[in-house]
């Protein structure tokens, strides 16, 4: 398939690198452990419907999303496995809940309500699991009102109550004192239903950093998201797993000059340069999202310290904290502010660059312009492209 049409910028995703992540992943969770493949925020900006195909070929037992919406659309495009839906749900949403036949969360009381409101009017089964709250702080049944919300589900007729779970907030962190606790209260939860001889099929609480690093918390299905796309949730867990980066950004080289040393380079004249330097313009900026970086609140002084210590080298220009941009004759890095369409690099000791040379550009993969077009390849070939027009975003809704 040519793609030399795509134009100057666009994604690459490995579909067989998904493949290979998820084999290492169940190497590490025994059978008979399920397995749930997190494909929210379509995902994790792999492309949902794509990766949801691949897990299922490889036979994962269940598909994770956050909304509704996110449920409906890979029904939408066939896809068949059963799919939980984490994020809580509105009265508007039952329909969907029931016509896509969507595995719900139970958070609370009333959607147990609105589901059995649902049900009454147009018949059917429900499957859902009930989310407990242990110290995430976000959604979920508080520990001592499940005894109580499970018997309400257990009353109306087309519910089936399949799972049970909670989420981990700290499991990616060294000292595990609050993942620890977490589980007791999940724990205590699961032997207090088993003393009333409830039974709910599928318990599950291990996210990625406790399937490598608190495997007694594995249960009955664990899920798994940031491990399938390449990323470990802490840079020491690197040793517990290989995995591979299936996922990239491309540009080609647009303009290329030469300026002259004590030139400045880019809007507010941040980098000057230090030498003649040669540089590639890549049509790439921050409406693209290239080094868009979300702003989050230090968790305590040192983060605070660490957070100062970086933006201080990033201003001194430091390696350590510059991400580079590959070429295939080596890394160039780059330089001044990040244009809203255009960026600088310096390419001064790479030899056979020229315009047209593409280069692979580091990004936040979540925050990419989603209108840019992905390839996603197989078995060694281009397998198929994914254009999304602007258009997509601008249509009407009528309003009935």
């Amino acid at each position: 398939m040519d793609i030399s049409n795509l134009g100057a910028r666009w994604v690459e995703v490995d579909l067989d690198v998904i493949k290979y992540n998820f084999e290492q992943i169940r190497e590490l969770v025994p059978r008979p452990v399920k397995m749930l493949g997190v494909v929210k925020a379509d995902a994790y900006g792999h492309g949902a419907v794509e990766v949801a195909r691949v897990l299922e070929k490889l036979g994962i037992d269940m598909l994770g999303v956050t909304t509704v919406e996110e449920g409906k659309e890979l029904r939408e495009a066939g896809v068949t496995a059963p799919i939980l839906v984490f994020g809580p749900f509105l009265k508007e949403d039952v329909n969907t809940i029931i016509d896509y036949c969507l595995t719900a969360t139970i958070g609370n009381r009333e959607s147990v309500r609105w589901l059995q409101d649902g049900l009454a009017q147009r018949g059917g089964t429900v499957k859902v699991h009930l989310k407990v709250e242990t110290g995430m702080g976000r959604t979920g049944v508080w520990p001592r009102k499940a005894l109580q919300v499970i018997s309400e589900i257990s009353a109306v007729s087309g519910l089936y109550l399949e799972g049970i779970y909670s989420h981990l907030a700290t499991a990616m962190w060294k000292n595990k004192r609050y993942a620890q606790e977490q589980y007791a209260i999940f724990k205590n939860v699961l032997d207090n239903l088993a003393r009333e001889n409830i039974n709910i099929p599928i318990k599950h609480l291990a996210n990625s950093a406790a399937v490598l690093d608190l495997p007694h918390m594995q249960l009955d299905m664990v899920r798994v998201g940031t491990l399938l796309y390449g990323q470990y949730p802490a840079p020491e867990l690197e040793k517990k797993i290989k995995l591979k980066d299936p996922w990239s950004l491309k540009a080609k080289v647009i303009y290329l000059r030469t300026l002259p040393a004590g030139h400045s380079v880019g809007y507010g004249r941040t980098y000057k340069a230090k030498r003649e330097t040669k540089v590639a313009v890549l049509p790439l900026g921050f409406v693209d999202g290239l080094q868009t970086e979300p702003v989050q609140k230090p968790a305590n002084i040192l983060d605070l310290l660490k957070g100062i210590a970086k933006l201080v080298l990033h201003y001194l220009g430091h390696p350590l904290v510059s991400q580079p941009v590959i070429f295939p004759g080596g890394r160039g890095l780059i330089i001044g502010k990040v244009g809203m369409q255009l960026s600088m690099v310096d390419v001064t000791t790479l030899k056979g660059i020229e315009v047209g040379t593409v280069a692979t550009v580091p990004a936040r993969r979540t925050a990419i312009r989603p209108t840019l077009p992905v390839v996603y390849r197989e078995e060694g070939r281009v397998k198929s492209v994914k254009v999304t027009s602007a258009a997509i975003w601008e249509k009407e809704i009528a309003v009935k």
